[in-house]
């Protein structure tokens, strides 16, 4: 997909860079930028004890509160995180860019993903919220190619929290290329990738059914009655 964000969030594309060189300083720069949001909210945390209220009506109390939340959001809102959070807010189209890019990071390299110093809440949590959005939503045409390889990925890969939550994409991409893609795995020589591209090739047929959590258990448990 053709990178049309905002000019200040270039640098973010860097975090899946083929240099490892180039990857590593974006992800320096990420790190920094995480470790500047958290110190602000956590001087916010102090000013709330202080005052007893997150609302403080001590002016000079107020008056610290204010630039520590505005701390905290501009070094957040350059993060990855602050375009994810800007897509899920706006849904503005210039901001699906970094949907893919969020997603492609933990695809390729999940330990920087998930590490802790790279992130300001639970990685789980926002894959959820992201892929649960991407479900309910949709997606424009032009980034069903990449949402493709996404799924085709995750049905490969040992599973990773949250991974099952890539079969609400599936009724959005169905399609020749899709088809073609999936129906390959489901041919191929691994037991389990076959298993899931038959499970993903039922639900492209089926897009009326109700994904949950237990939706492939409850797949497998009636294949074998």
């Amino acid at each position: 997909m053709k990178y049309r964000g905002p000019d200040t969030g270039a640098w973010v594309f860097d975090l899946i860079a083929h240099d490892d060189r180039v990857r590593h300083r974006a992800l320096e720069r990420h790190r920094q930028l995480v470790a500047r949001s958290l110190d602000a909210l956590h001087w916010s945390n102090r000013v709330w004890a202080q005052a007893g209220t997150p609302a403080p009506r001590e002016p000079h109390l107020a008056a610290e509160m204010d630039r520590a939340r505005a701390d905290h959001r501009r070094h957040r809102d350059q993060t990855i995180f602050g375009y994810v959070d800007a897509f899920l807010e706006t849904r503005g189209e210039a901001y699906w860019p970094f949907v893919v890019l969020y997603l492609r990071w933990e695809a390729r390299h999940p330990e920087e993903w998930r590490s802790r110093d790279a992130n300001l809440w639970s990685p789980w949590g926002r894959k959820e919220v992201v892929l649960g959005e991407l479900g309910r939503r949709g997606m424009p045409d032009e980034m069903r190619p990449d949402a493709v390889d996404l799924i085709i990925d995750a049905v490969q890969r040992p599973y990773r929290c949250k991974d099952w939550k890539y079969a609400l994409l599936v009724r959005h991409v169905a399609g020749t290329e899709f088809h073609a893609r999936i129906t390959a795995l489901a041919d191929g020589q691994d037991p389990v990738v076959q298993l899931r591209a038959r499970f993903i090739i039922d639900l492209a047929k089926h897009p009326e059914v109700r994904i949950t959590q237990k939706t492939w258990h409850r797949w497998l448990r009636d294949r074998q009655t």
